[in-house]
């Protein structure tokens, strides 16, 4: 039997590339924005039943946990200074492959982290981690039901919280096929684009539903 796939999700990376949760950060609400991203992780976890690592920066000196353990959902605070976090990953990367399972690292870190990982180990950008298995399957997973309007409800919440996404910086296209930097801001973009259709969906959709009511 095939061992099941484990995840290794680089935390605070996580956290910068999504728009609510880097709104929660940079606000001073860093525990929130932890968990929220380890609760949509938990969920992802849950239904694929497949084992979740998160991997966290720690730069607060007093004494802590240095992990949490769930079923499938494990957080991990790396100390030691800058760079903690990227050596604790390659570390689990290198243990578990060793071990015969199958690896991916979500990361957008492409000079530091993805380009060190060993061979075998699988690497996703947070955009299309984030758009196929959080965004996706949480659509996929909703029944629509006549008059129900949750979709359009947490669409306009999570607008309410997300700070506009800043405009991916305008590059000069290398050759041949583009550098990191280049694929993170085309990332970024399609992310962006992604969630304004959303939103537009769930408008006229709730248009739609109001004009099919009988009147009063």
């Amino acid at each position: 039997m095939a061992s099941k796939r484990i995840w290794v999700v680089d935390g605070h990376n996580l956290i910068f590339a999504i728009p609510t949760l880097r709104s929660l950060q940079k606000g001073g609400r860093g525990e929130e924005a932890r968990d929220g991203l380890a609760g949509a992780l938990e969920r992802f976890a849950l239904e694929r039943q497949e084992q979740v690592l998160i991997v966290f920066d720690s730069h607060d000196p007093s004494p802590g946990p240095a992990a949490i353990r769930k079923p499938l959902l494990e957080i991990v605070f790396a100390r030691g200074g800058a760079g903690a976090a990227d050596t604790r990953i390659l570390q689990e990367a290198n243990r578990l492959l060793e071990r015969g399972h199958p690896v991916t690292v979500v990361t957008d870190d492409v000079r530091t982290l993805a380009g060190r990982l060993p061979r075998g180990v699988h690497h996703l950008v947070v955009a299309e981690f984030w758009l196929k298995h959080i965004e996706n399957e949480a659509g996929e997973g909703e029944k629509q039901v006549e008059g129900d309007y949750s979709d359009v409800e947490r669409e306009m919440v999570r607008a309410a919280l997300a700070e506009p996404p800043p405009e991916p910086p305008r590059l000069a296209r290398p050759p041949r096929g583009g550098g990191p930097e280049d694929a993170r801001a085309r990332a970024a973009e399609a992310m962006s684009s992604h969630l304004q259709r959303k939103r537009e969906k769930g408008r006229l959709r709730q248009e739609r539903r109001l004009k099919r009511r009988p009147g009063p």
